[in-house]
């Protein structure tokens, strides 16, 4: 098992996934000295990989707001759009 903290984790990333991939080793990140997150090495099979992008495609096709045929994506005037400004944040 490789234990690191995360500011080592977050220096040194690329190469560390690099290595669990290589190894199947289990990673545990310490941040602060106490808080622990332990990833398990497992990699996916195609067929994981396969059937999440189906459902992610599937989801896409049904496109946004299907439900709402009035809805028109290019009008910011019917007040369905999302607007935020700061006197907006609640204290």
């Amino acid at each position: 098992m490789i234990e690191i903290t995360a500011t080592d984790l977050r220096k040194d990333l690329f190469s560390i996934l690099d290595r669990i991939v290589e190894t199947g080793e289990d990673l545990r990140v310490t941040r602060k000295g106490k808080a622990t997150v332990t990833f398990k090495a497992r990699l996916a099979s195609t067929s994981e990989v396969e059937q999440r992008a189906a459902r992610f495609d599937a989801a896409m096709a049904m496109g946004v707001r299907e439900d709402d045929a009035k809805y028109d994506p290019g009008d910011i005037t019917d007040g369905s759009h999302l607007d935020w400004a700061p006197e907006d944040t609640p204290r």
